[in-house]
């Protein structure tokens, strides 16, 4: 979807201009975007085609919460969670924003690099 939209090309192209910092920042919010994404697939998957069976919701937002930067990090043994170091977002941000996508189905509620709080 994002390279459909152009945003990868743009994304990547700010990535090469800046810091790593600001390089992480930029791929936590193109993978949040894309957990939105994600959810708009399937609240559309499921007002369309009744393609979800039950339990599938729950899963994804299980998932989402499992991998986020945090969790990972927790689980890696390093004793300490750095967010500059985030290139996905947080378990409860990937959350958040899958819960976006699939209770609006509307890619536009997606805009993750004009949101001032992810």
């Amino acid at each position: 979807m994002q390279n459909l939209l152009g945003i990868s090309d743009k994304v990547d192209a700010l990535r090469a201009r800046g810091s790593e910092a600001q390089g992480n920042a930029l791929s936590v919010r193109i993978e949040l975007q894309a957990d939105c994404f994600a959810g708009v697939w399937a609240n559309r998957a499921e007002q369309g085609r009744q393609l979800l069976e039950q339990g599938d919701v729950e899963e994804a937002l299980n998932a989402a919460a499992q991998i986020g930067d945090d969790n990972l990090q927790r689980k890696s043994g390093s004793g300490s969670i750095q967010p500059e170091s985030f290139t996905h977002g947080t378990g409860e941000q990937r959350v958040a924003w899958f819960k976006r996508g699939i209770e609006s189905g509307s890619v536009d509620q997606c805009d993750t690099f004009e949101a001032r709080r992810l």
